[in-house]
């Protein structure tokens, strides 16, 4: 996954999910949202990473590569005139945040602060000290030290004598190396673009090199992506005061650590903005902008142009969105097979209301799909998306049902895997009522190297005279854990042939499926693999059992029930009488007629009988009346067999012999 750095980050709020694990009688469970990723978990319990006392707001929430989440917020006690800058860390697997640490203190409600975090579990998060005005500018960093689990104290980055410094943008390689960009001045309208790089274990950060500037306007939106390899990108709005034109232009840094530099990207126009920049681990590199059509209203076409290698041209640019108007976005979110995926928020004209959406481009074709809507409501002008090491996408925004429900927000989630996007979910249980002068709820989210989620979100409650306090939450999904058996397996019904048996089992668990077989003496019976099964001549005189498999992606849990061992089905019983036919008269035949009988029989014995008492020897089909019969009555006792059946029988209507 390459690690990026924007110009602007989401504000948007972080979910408060509860998926619960489900109790199964080893039926399937309902379906998640298709895709989802194998390691996902039930949501651990949300805990407050803060009082209820004060005032917070969210900077940025972030998950290394290895697991370790970062939150980052503005904080201010209760009866405080100024802001403190503190993070908070929750260790890989786990769902406990530390104690919040103090990074800078006596700042304003809109200091300038910023988090990123590199693959070995390490966090930088930078910021600017002093004043322009005197020349005393200076860039800090503060670093998660993951072995000792502290915070180092603030150390210079870069210092300026200008009237401009901005909070440096941080990102990663794959070896851990850091590649900073910022944007400095000296005077009014004249801004220049600015890198530095600390390799791991370096104590200093290199000489700032400058990539590019402006002298007659400003620099926007500067977003920077690193790849595994250490290939960089930064890209830029550079605005020209005078003319009012911008040109999106971009510095590259080959894997050599190399830099170009810089130039306008061709097939970005004079009227633009939002630029972002992603690259995957094959260093390709994909630029995003909004190509302004309507200044009155920002709305514009989103467009992208991409390059297969840092040296390469660029591509033709393609737009990825026509008539879009984003008022907050993800940045381009690039999965390990190269899809990339953006994710707004903004005015829908069709809609009539702000909207999330969502387009991707396709790796196999190079075409962007069209913009699918993933809110459901009035969405409060925000979202927050995260890409996970596996491509997994996870998004949280806040909405009411409409504008006219404005005391009801709820916070949605959606996720897109294996290249589906599920449904949009409420999940944070009760709606959450508005509070004047804030935010009901804001948030971030943030997908770590196997897709989990973790969320820190702020929610807000009136106190009064037109005053609120806050509190940040943090969430978690836990690894998904096999399903686990309570109850185990066993058997109903009557174990005869014919009868029919049933298997029942029940097991806890997220996405479980069941699998049913049925043994005979212990070995697999083939093709018995219904919840039931129907007896047969086969099954007689053996022992029987049942096997519940239940499983996940996490793995699969199995229950074999006791044995019973499988009597004879009841007796056969005729669905047509047995008869006798033939003249009753001394020296004439008679001939029994079996009749049919449920189950078939498969034979017949006969024992013919004169005034109910046994003729011996007269055991055929047929019988030859004796002097002995006359006057007497005469019936025979059919009795029908089959294999693993109890016999039947009946006996037939008496003839009186003449």
């Amino acid at each position: 996954m390459t690690l990026n750095a924007r110009g602007r980050r989401a504000t948007a709020v972080a979910v408060t999910a509860a998926v619960t694990a489900a109790v199964t009688a080893l039926t399937l469970l309902p379906a998640t949202a298709a895709g989802y990723p194998a390691s996902a978990g039930p949501w651990s319990t949300a805990t407050a990473l803060t009082g209820d006392q004060g005032q917070q707001s969210l900077i940025d929430v972030r998950t290394a590569p290895d697991g370790t989440a970062f939150a980052l917020w503005r904080d201010k006690a209760a009866g405080a005139s100024t802001w403190e800058i503190r993070a908070a860390v929750k260790a890989a697997g786990g769902d406990v945040w530390s104690a919040p640490d103090t990074l800078l203190t006596g700042v304003g409600a809109s200091a300038e602060a910023r988090l990123a975090a590199a693959p070995d579990g390490r966090a930088v998060v930078t910021w600017v000290a002093g004043s322009g005005t005197d020349g005393s500018l200076t860039a800090l960093a503060a670093t998660w030290d993951p072995k000792a689990r502290t915070w180092s104290d603030p150390a210079g980055l870069t210092a300026h004598d200008g009237l401009n410094l901005s909070a440096p943008q941080v990102a990663a390689a794959a070896d851990g190396t850091l590649t900073a960009v910022w944007t400095q001045g000296s005077r009014a309208l004249q801004f220049d673009v600015v890198s530095a790089t600390l390799a791991p274990g370096a104590a200093d950060w290199s000489k700032p090199k400058t990539l590019g500037g402006v002298t007659t306007g400003s620099v926007d939106d500067l977003a920077l992506a690193v790849a595994p390899d250490g290939a960089a990108t930064v890209v830029w709005d550079a605005y020209d005061f005078f003319t009012g034109a911008h040109a999106v232009t971009t510095a590259t840094r080959t894997a050599a650590g190399v830099w170009s530099g810089a130039a306008a990207l061709p097939g970005a126009d004079a009227s633009v903005g939002d630029v972002r920049v992603t690259m995957d681990a094959r260093d390709t590199t994909t630029v995003l902008w909004l190509d302004v059509t309507d200044p009155n209203t920002g709305t514009g076409d989103l467009k992208s142009v991409t390059r297969k290698t840092p040296s390469a041209a660029w591509g033709t640019a393609q737009t990825a969105a026509a008539a879009v108007r984003p008022s907050d976005d993800s940045g381009p979110l690039t999965a390990p097979d190269g899809d990339v995926t953006y994710v707004w928020t903004g005015w829908s004209a069709a809609a009539g209301t702000p909207v999330v959406q969502t387009v991707t481009r396709a790796a196999a074709t190079g075409t962007w799909s069209q913009p699918k809507t993933l809110s459901t409501g009035y969405v409060k002008w925000q979202v927050s998306a995260s890409i996970g090491g596996d491509g997994t996408v996870q998004v949280v925004w806040p909405q009411t049902p409409s504008i006219d429900n404005g005391d009801d927000n709820s916070l949605q989630w959606a996720i897109r895997s294996n290249g589906a996007w599920s449904a949009a979910t409420a999940v944070n249980g009760a709606s959450v009522p508005a509070v004047p002068n804030t935010d009901a709820l804001t948030g971030e989210v943030a997908a770590g190297p196997d897709g989990r989620a973790t969320v820190v979100w702020r929610e807000a409650a009136y106190a009064g005279g037109g005053a609120y306090t806050s509190r940040l939450w943090g969430r978690s999904q836990t690894l998904l854990a096999k399903p686990v058996v309570t109850q185990k397996a066993t058997l109903s019904g009557t174990a005869r042939t014919g009868s029919t048996l049933t298997c029942s089992a029940t097991a806890t668990g997220l996405r479980v499926t069941a699998a049913w077989s049925w043994l005979r003496d212990g070995k697999a019976i083939a093709g018995a693999t219904a919840k039931t099964r129907k007896l047969t001549a086969d099954d007689h005189a053996h022992k029987v059992s049942c096997r519940a498999t239940a499983a996940n992606p996490a793995g699969s849990v199995v229950s074999t029930s006791a044995a019973v061992t499988v009597a004879a089905g009841p007796a056969l019983k005729p669905t047509k009488a047995p008869s006798v036919s033939g003249t009753a008269k001394v020296g004439r035949k008679l001939t029994a007629n079996h009749g049919t009988w449920t189950p078939s029989a498969t034979s017949y014995t006969y024992r013919w009988l004169r005034n109910g008492k046994v003729i011996t020897g007269a055991t055929r089909s047929t019988y030859v009346l004796a002097k002995a019969d006359k006057g007497k009555k005469i019936t025979v006792k059919v009795t029908a067999r089959r294999t693993a059946w109890t016999n039947g029988s009946a006996t037939t209507t008496a003839v009186t012999v003449r």
